[in-house]
């Protein structure tokens, strides 16, 4: 049996870099819940879609926390661009998963099924790997993997209603 001070690990990130991981399990998020209606586009638009729809969220995201910040000024909108930056390079592997699928001869529905797929397997990783660099470990670890699995399925069935 493991003891509660053995689950606990030292916090091995600071402040910014939780920033930075929750930017991009958001910008995760938004990648593969973009590609959920792309499955009869070309890969022009899937590429134009999936880049603006991150850049839009990406920027509301800094505009919504520099104006929350307590403190006022380029220093800290900047701070807010760099921590959030993940949003934007976090749709890269998802975008690109749908590419090399799509360059292949694969079907675009199959390519932005999973591309969505590629997106939540990273989503885990990405929320897992953050949760350990806190100090968690045990059941929160396999409940933070469930959700997420459960967000892809919910992400999954979205697509399957949404172009059936």
């Amino acid at each position: 049996m493991v003891s509660p001070q053995s689950r606990h690990a030292p916090n091995r990130i600071g402040p910014a870099g939780a920033e930075r991981i929750s930017a991009g399990a958001y910008g995760l998020l938004v990648a593969a819940s973009t590609l959920i209606g792309l499955g009869r586009s070309s890969a022009g638009t899937i590429i134009i879609v999936v880049m603006i729809t991150n850049l839009v969220y990406f920027a509301t995201h800094v505009f919504a926390y520099s104006i929350g910040d307590t403190e006022i000024g380029w220093t800290h909108v900047r701070h807010h661009l760099r921590v959030s930056a993940p949003m934007i390079s976090a749709a890269f592997v998802p975008l690109l998963t749908v590419l090399a699928l799509l360059a292949l001869g694969f079907d675009t529905g199959i390519a932005t099924l999973i591309g969505m797929i590629t997106a939540t397997v990273l989503l885990a990783v990405v929320a897992v790997g953050g949760l350990r660099l806190r100090g968690i470990r045990g059941w929160p670890l396999v409940l933070v993997a469930a959700g997420t699995v459960l967000v892809a399925g919910v992400l999954i069935l979205a697509k399957f209603l949404v172009l059936h």
